[in-house]
């Protein structure tokens, strides 16, 4: 028996000897091996916001194992990020910015077993001298209003207005929207129920700031909720019930309406745009029931709870009339008749009369009263009987009044006799283009060519420059670096009055990048390096940069002038291994680096 299970005894020792080898083993290569394995990625990535006038400084947390940094930048968040440098420490400055853009960071922790991940992406920009902070708090309404997104934003220290940018997708691109001098700007160009997303940059005599972070916006798409806490007045008043309620969001109006009872037919007794009615055709001591509906584009809601009131001899009104409210819905007729322009608005309550005035600018100082009626629709012919001018486009705004006097000025609304185009464009006008400026538009139905506008400034004098009958106009006779304002009108040959109004005006700009120099050579000739390189059209200097790695940071050394500037440069570098990088610069500015050109090996 003992001869028999000798072997399984030694057999079982074999194994635990095995075992106990194989353990230490793993145990010892797995502490050798485990610092050959890449870092993990790198967190806290923070890029400088405005700190420096000719820098971005990204700075991140020390990441276990890495003996190295890639710093990468893209000019969008989600864009291509390129390698521009590495580094040794927990930092990098990235001095090939331009002021006020901004740009997006990630950086990758390397050792010699490889690279991490990407980090998460963080954005930074240089501020130039003087120029405006970046406005902060930017928020576009959703759903608020039927009508308008509006955008509003904190005051940005220095800034003197601003330019609001808007996309339908958030990584853009964006195009000018309008400026404004205040702190909110209402986009009335806008289709119910699609988002919008918007951007604000500060400027100011000395430029314009890096653009703010984006938020979206939209108009409403349904009907709104019924309004709440419905409430009519009980005696208050000799003369009225007057009738409040709770305003319901993303409401254009409200209608008001009547019964004898509770449980009765619900009859309807106005509109109004406030949360407030006054019912002045009701009888002393007779009780009313009444319900109100809220109502935007897209239809009424339901009814809300109903409330009774009534009027009572002694009550607070005294019997005297308080002044009508705003006259809604004014309209002039556009091209509807040959002879005329008829004016027509909506009833307000205890209004008697009406006052019609006109203006040829729609500034509110320039307007005239010409009329006065009883009804609620005017027809415009001048004082000898004649029609208004032919084509001509006039502004009417209506005042209410009674015997205790006039409510405000309603909203003016203008007009014209004759036919003629009535669509306006919708315009864009480019921002990347080094020799032009591309206007595009869309169609306006009737038209067979459109006149393209151009001014210096939004509020300038603009002067005609085109008359294309295609959706695109290329406007060549431009500067490098500088901005213009268009506006374009939708015309037909055929039509009476030839074209309808401006568009809104649009900002469009020629960039100020001039192509980067090709075929970049360096050759030595000990102790020197001799630089080449194509000429680039316009130039009117090239900048040489140098550095000792092929990604990482190039500092300029020189640059090359003349009238045309030379494409040659000679380096005396002293020892070293070296790379090159030229730009080229015209008037407004300077382009990108170059392709580098090197190793070159300095003995």
């Amino acid at each position: 028996m003992e001869n028999i299970r000798q072997p399984v005894v030694n057999n079982s020792r074999w194994i635990l000897f095995l075992v106990l080898a194989l353990a230490l083993g793993l145990g010892l290569a797995g502490c050798a091996l485990f610092p050959w394995l890449a870092p993990p990625a790198p967190i806290g990535v923070a890029a400088s916001d405005g700190i420096y006038s000719d820098k971005v400084v990204v700075s991140w947390q020390a990441v276990a194992r890495a003996d190295r940094y890639r710093v990468y930048r893209a000019e969008s968040e989600d864009g291509s990020y390129i390698e521009i440098g590495q580094s040794t420490t927990t930092t990098y400055q990235d001095t090939t910015v331009a002021v006020n853009v901004t740009y997006w960071y990630k950086v990758k922790a390397c050792n010699a077993a490889g690279c991490s991940d990407f980090s998460a992406p963080d954005s930074g920009y240089a501020q130039g001298a003087g120029v405006p902070s970046v406005p902060t708090g930017v928020a576009a309404s959703d759903g608020a209003f039927l009508n308008r997104v509006r955008v509003t934003w904190t005051a940005a220290i220095g800034a003197t207005r601003y330019e609001v940018y808007r996309d339908v997708a958030e990584a853009g691109p964006y195009n000018l929207r309008g400026i404004a001098t205040g702190t909110s700007f209402d986009d009335t160009d806008v289709v119910p129920g699609r988002v919008y997303w918007y951007k604000v940059r500060a400027c100011s005599d000395a430029g314009c700031s890096a653009f703010s972070a984006p938020d979206s916006g939209f108009t409403v798409t349904t009907p709104p909720e019924p309004p709440t806490g419905v409430a009519a007045s009980d005696g208050t008043y000799s003369d009225r019930v007057r009738v409040t309620w709770n305003a319901s969001a993303a409401t254009a109006r409200y209608e008001v309406y009547r019964s004898s009872s509770e449980t009765g037919t619900y009859t309807k007794l106005g509109e109004t745009t406030t949360t407030s009615y006054s019912d002045t055709t009701v009888t002393v001591g007779t009780v009313y029931w009444y319900r109100v509906k809220a109502c935007n584009a897209a239809g009424c809601s339901d009814f809300s709870a109903p409330d009774s009131g009534y009027a009572q001899t002694g009550g607070g009104g005294g019997g005297t009339p308080s002044l009508p409210g705003q006259v809604k819905n004014v309209s002039a007729s556009d091209g509807t008749y040959t002879d005329k322009i008829r004016v027509t608005w909506g009833s307000v309550s205890g209004a008697t009369r009406y006052e019609v005035y006109r203006s040829m600018t729609g500034n509110e100082a320039d307007f005239v009263q010409i009329a006065e009626t009883t009804t609620t629709s005017y027809d415009d012919v001048d004082d000898t009987g004649s029609p208004v001018a032919l084509c001509d486009t006039y502004w009417y705004a209506v005042k209410a009044c009674n015997t205790a006097g006039c409510g405000p000025m309603s909203v003016a609304n203008d007009g014209y006799r004759g036919t003629r185009v009535t669509g306006v464009p919708t315009v864009s006008a480019s921002e990347g283009y080094p020799d032009k400026v591309r206007v595009t538009w869309t169609a306006v139905a009737g038209a067979d060519k459109y006149e393209v506008w151009r001014s210096d400034a939004s509020t300038g004098t603009y002067i005609k420059i085109g008359e294309p009958t295609a959706l695109t106009y290329d406007d060549t006779a431009v500067t490098p670096g500088s901005s213009y304002w268009y506006k374009v009108k939708a015309c037909s040959n055929t039509a009476a009055c030839g074209c309808g109004g401006f568009s809104g005006p649009v900002q469009g700009r020629v960039a100020c990048n001039p192509a980067a120099p090709t075929n970049l050579t360096a050759t030595l000739d000990a102790p020197n390096v001799n630089l080449a390189w194509d000429v680039v059209t316009g130039a009117i200097k090239y900048e040489v940069y140098r550095s000792t790695t092929l990604g990482g940071a190039y500092t300029k050394i020189g640059e090359v002038t003349g009238s045309p500037p030379a494409t040659t440069y000679t380096d005396t570098p002293g020892a070293g291994t070296y790379y090159y990088k030229v730009k080229t610069c015209i008037t407004c500015g300077c382009g990108p680096l170059s392709s580098a050109a090197g190793p070159v090996t300095v003995p």
